[in-house]
Formats: C-alpha cells, sequence, structure tokens
C-alpha cells in the first residue's frame, strides 16, 4: 500500500476541554472513505492508545468526534 496522502483528523477526547489532531498516511484522498476508514479504526481500537505524535496518546475508547481536516499529497 503507497502512503499517498497524510490527512489530519481534529479529534473532540471525552475529558480534554481542547481538541487534538491526529495524523495519517493513506493511499487515497477520498476524504469521505478515508474518514469512513479511520473512524472504524479507532472503534476497533477500544482500550488501546492512540499515538498523537511521539510524545503524547489518547484512549480511543474517550474519542467522541472526528473532524477530517486537511489532506495533503505526501512526499
Amino acid at each position: 500500500m503507497d502512503h499517498n496522502y497524510l490527512h489530519t483528523f481534529r479529534l473532540t477526547v471525552e475529558g480534554l476541554s481542547d481538541r487534538v489532531e491526529f495524523e495519517m498516511f493513506h493511499e487515497l484522498s477520498d476524504v469521505a472513505e478515508v474518514t469512513d476508514g479511520f473512524a472504524k479504526y479507532v472503534a476497533r481500537q477500544e482500550d488501546d492508545f492512540l499515538p498523537l505524535g511521539t510524545t503524547a496518546a489518547i484512549r480511543a475508547s474517550k474519542v467522541i468526534h472526528i473532524v477530517h481536516v486537511k489532506a495533503e499529497k505526501a512526499g
């Protein structure tokens, strides 16, 4: 799978006053399809953590809202 696009999502997390951003590489630029796939990925994580860069992580089960912010051509 080629990771041609960098997608950025803004997550609302239960218990946090500020929203956080999550970046994910994907082969597609289709926002609807990638957002759907990311939402399903988060739902499957249950009590696992999603990394936020190299210095933070959030519990996936606490994500209550996902918004696609942008997609950029990678590389």
